[in-house]
C-alpha cells in the first residue's frame, strides 16, 4: 500500500538528524525488506524543519521499523493515499 509519510524534528537537533539520515542511506542497502520502499522524496518544507516521502508498505513491520530506526530524531505519521481511479471504482461498486 502507498503511504504519504509526514515527518518533523527539532532544529537544535539538525546535525544528528543529517547524521542519522546518512547512516540509514547505508542500512537501507543492507536490508531493503525491512524498511518501507521510498518512492517520492524527501522533500523539506521551505524554511520549516518538517517534510515528507511517500513510499510503500509491503507489511506492518516495515513502518514499525522505519519508525523506531528514526524514534530519537524526528516524529512521524504515516497516511494511506489511494490513486483516484481506484477510488472511483470503490465507490462506484456500493
Amino acid at each position: 500500500m502507498h503511504f504519504v509519510v509526514f515527518w518533523e524534528y527539532d532544529p537544535d537537533e539538525l546535525e544528528n538528524v543529517i547524521k542519522r539520515l546518512k547512516e540509514f542511506n547505508k542500512e537501507i542497502k543492507k536490508n531493503p525488506k525491512k524498511y518501507p520502499k521510498m518512492t517520492f522524496g524527501p522533500y523539506l518544507f521551505a524554511g520549516e524543519s518538517k517534510g515528507i516521502n511517500a513510499c510503500i508498505i509491503e507489511d506492518e513491520e516495515q513502518p514499525v521499523n522505519f519508525h523506531l530506526y528514526f524514534q530519537a530524531e524526528l516524529k512521524m505519521s504515516f497516511v494511506p493515499i489511494v490513486e483516484v481511479d481506484t477510488a472511483f471504482d470503490l465507490i462506484s461498486k456500493k
